[in-house]
């Protein structure tokens, strides 16, 4: 790993302070023809159109193209909305797992139809849950949620030809627009807003783990009935499915293994099933005899805690937002404090609150210091670390006054709540997280008050094995994250369209000089040739 210590971080100026480019894009610019009951569109409404990723970015485009008949998407937003005729303009926009369309109607109406991508998650599922939790939330909260004006979970029965989702466009403005403009006292109020918010989630009352759907006759098979309406079944989540970042990555696992859950204990054995089956189908070798051996003392370990009064009282079921950052929530532009709506709600399920409490929102993160990155930052960065800390800071205050969520906060350490939401967050799949999260355990487990000794007692040389790896992974990630904030780019590689020819450059200028670096520091015997495949195979990015 010499060529990543040589290779020179030193960053371009551009200003650290503006929060990470996320992936909703808008198009703009559309002609129309008022003498038609739509307009004439000039988007692909098929294909991904609004970036490119450094990596794999191919089969990253290919899992995102969607088939389906455009016009009759059209066709049902107009009749959803009472006075329609045609559409008057509509931009598209995309994300990770989605792509969406903001339809502007000739009756001033403004909807959004949203259809999920071969990523997003199983089929049936995805849809079908959101649109119950949806409505669910809006019946029995007071938290602002899309209205559902039509949807389908059949793709092959309508008209569309996909599953889609149409409702009315969330009010206001998404608040990571306006975050960096407002002031320290607004981030305060509105983390205030967004607190409240939350503990009227946390009020709602379950039984059960798993995914909300209709309790109806197309229900998931095994639902649970939650009342007349609502059942809870499995949960959706797309890490509990097989879906990677890109379509040849995902797999088929063992279904009947995502719930729904009665009980802590089957919660756990079934997403530790989940994650042997995706080691297993690695193939064999040591490598992965090692993370299936270390899945089984997981599992043994999770066993042996759950009955710990403080992991008992934090595994309440709780329904919260998956994503809960500033880019799902809609604040009013004149009084960004005010939440006007929440959106995206998919994935979202009722998880015990351990995996609600490992998770910060983007809001009440500290920004992330690097002295190498940030050497010359001076006040400006001391003041911009000194509001984040005052928004955690709010944060947890707003928690800790939320049913539930407050209590797993308060009666688990940090440490024993990120262990216990590996399963939930996929994170098993891992063998150097399952390894580390194993071993900071063991050493803290008598600080936490935990039964007996830890099953899990790693020799010296596995302590310094997996030094060796948390170095190298540090020493990756710190390459990806540099080239992220050099490029303004994301840490996956994604660059804007309008971007592209602007960073290609740039990044191929660094490319060349790791390349050089690794060359320049190669080990004594070491052929040139050999060095340039170390960068190559440490380069986080594939194109060259």
């Amino acid at each position: 790993m010499q060529c990543l210590r040589s290779f020179s971080v030193r960053p371009r100026s551009f200003n650290i302070y503006t929060r990470p480019f996320i992936y909703l894009r808008q198009f703009r610019g559309l002609s129309m023809k008022s003498n038609e009951n739509r307009a004439t569109l000039p988007l692909d409404p098929h294909s991904y159109t609004q970036g490119h990723w450094l990596d794999q970015d191919s089969e990253r485009k290919e899992a995102r193209q969607i088939h389906f008949d455009f016009d009759a998407l059209l066709d049902i937003v107009i009749k959803s909305s009472e006075g329609a005729h045609r559409v008057v303009s509509c931009e598209k926009t995309e994300g990770g797992f989605n792509r969406a369309f903001i339809i502007l109607l000739d009756n001033g109406a403004k909807a959004v139809a949203r259809l999920p991508n071969h990523l997003a998650g199983p089929p049936h599922l995805t849809v079908s849950s959101e649109v119950a939790t949806l409505q669910y939330v809006r019946e029995k909260t007071n938290v602002p949620v899309p209205k559902i004006l039509a949807w389908s979970a059949e793709a092959e029965t309508n008209s569309v030809g996909a599953e889609y989702m149409v409702m009315e466009a969330a009010p206001g403005v998404p608040l990571n627009d306006l975050w960096g403009q407002m002031t320290n006292l607004q981030h305060i109020e509105c983390i205030e807003s967004i607190g409240r918010i939350t503990k009227e989630l946390c009020s709602l009352k379950f039984a059960n783990f798993g995914s909300l759907y209709f309790n109806g006759l197309d229900r998931p098979v095994g639902a649970v009935p939650l009342d007349e309406k609502y059942c809870i079944g499995p949960n959706c989540a797309r890490q509990h499915w097989g879906y990677g970042q890109v379509k040849h990555t995902q797999s088929t696992v063992l279904e009947g293994r995502q719930g729904p859950w009665y009980d802590i204990a089957a919660y756990f054995a079934d997403l530790t099933q989940i994650a042997r089956s995706s080691v297993e189908r690695k193939g064999q070798g040591e490598s992965v005899d090692d993370h299936l051996r270390l899945l089984d003392i997981n599992q043994s370990t999770l066993e042996a805690i759950r009955d710990v009064e403080a992991v008992k009282a934090a595994s309440k079921p709780v329904l919260l937002h998956p994503d809960f950052h500033t880019r799902n929530i809609f604040v009013n532009p004149s009084n960004p404090t005010q939440v006007t709506g929440i959106i995206d709600w998919q994935s979202a399920a009722i998880e015990p609150a351990f995996v609600n409490a490992a998770e910060i929102p983007d809001f009440a993160q500290e920004l992330p210091h690097d002295k190498t990155l940030d050497a010359n930052c001076g006040a400006e960065m001391d003041a911009a670390q000194a509001n984040t800390q005052r928004c955690a800071r709010t944060w947890a205050v707003m928690v800790h006054l939320c049913p539930k969520l407050g209590e797993a906060a308060l009666v688990l350490d940090p440490l024993l709540c990120r262990y216990m939401a590996a399963p939930s967050f996929g994170w098993l799949d891992d063998m150097i997280s399952v390894r580390s999260l194993l071993t900071d355990l063991s050493q803290q487990w008598e600080r936490l008050g935990l039964p007996g000794r830890s099953l899990y007692q790693p020799s010296q040389a596995d302590l310094q094995d997996l030094s060796v790896m948390l170095d190298e992974l540090e020493s990756a990630q710190r390459l990806r994250s540099y080239l992220a904030r050099l490029l303004r780019c994301e840490t996956d590689g994604w660059v804007s369209a309008e971007r592209w020819e602007e960073v290609l450059p740039i990044y191929r200028e660094q490319y060349g000089q790791f390349v050089d670096a690794c060359i320049a520091s190669r080990e004594e015997g070491e052929s040139q040739a050999v060095a340039v495949e170390k960068a190559q195979r440490l380069w986080p990015f594939d194109l060259r």
